[in-house]
């Protein structure tokens, strides 16, 4: 059975991409701070900071996807450049945040109820 090469360059440049964002956050905590000892405490903030606004873009993308219009799996695509798998582990990670219950409690629960019905 022959692989076509189109295919196979595509699965590997989804997988980087999925890889790549599912490692972000965590090479961000990886970094030295800086010598000062200010460097940390920005840094941890940065990255609270990040993972809000991360939180956000997946409750707010997860309550208006309809209107990107097209199926689901494309709009996560353009979006946020992850696989559909991803997208799913991200958003039910995020889901028992206080961050996600504070911006959005009728959907973190609508979801949350979802979840729990499988």
């Amino acid at each position: 059975m022959a692989i076509d090469p189109r295919t196979h360059a595509r699965s590997r440049r989804e997988a980087a991409t999925d890889e790549a964002a599912a490692l972000a956050f965590a090479s961000a905590e990886s970094r030295t701070s800086e010598p000062d000892g200010r460097g940390s405490d920005a840094e941890a903030h940065d990255l609270a900071s990040a993972r809000e606004e991360r939180i956000r873009r997946l409750l707010d993308f997860e309550a208006g996807w309809v209107n990107h219009g097209g199926a689901k799996a494309r709009a996560i695509r353009a979006e946020f450049g992850w696989s559909t798998t991803r997208y799913y582990q991200v958003l039910d990670g995020c889901l028992e945040t206080e961050t996600a219950l504070r911006h959005d409690p009728m959907l973190v629960r609508r979801l949350l109820r979802l979840r729990e019905a499988r």
